[in-house]
């Protein structure tokens, strides 16, 4: 397996970090709107980290 490069390192953390933050906004009840850009956000963020992976540069 090859060694994650620092961009999609970076990708994933920002993935967890919002995938964390939907979470919270769900619980204390927060609006709608917020907790579906966050979720995109953590969607684009994963889909990102995939696409960089090293074996896609062939």
């Amino acid at each position: 397996m090859a060694k994650p490069s620092a961009l999609q390192i970076r990708n994933i953390v920002a993935a967890v970090l919002m995938a964390a933050a939907f979470v919270w906004n769900l619980v204390i009840g927060g609006p709608w709107w917020v907790s579906a850009i966050v979720g995109v956000a953590c969607l684009l963020s994963s889909f990102s980290a995939y696409l960089n992976r090293p074996s896609a540069r062939n």
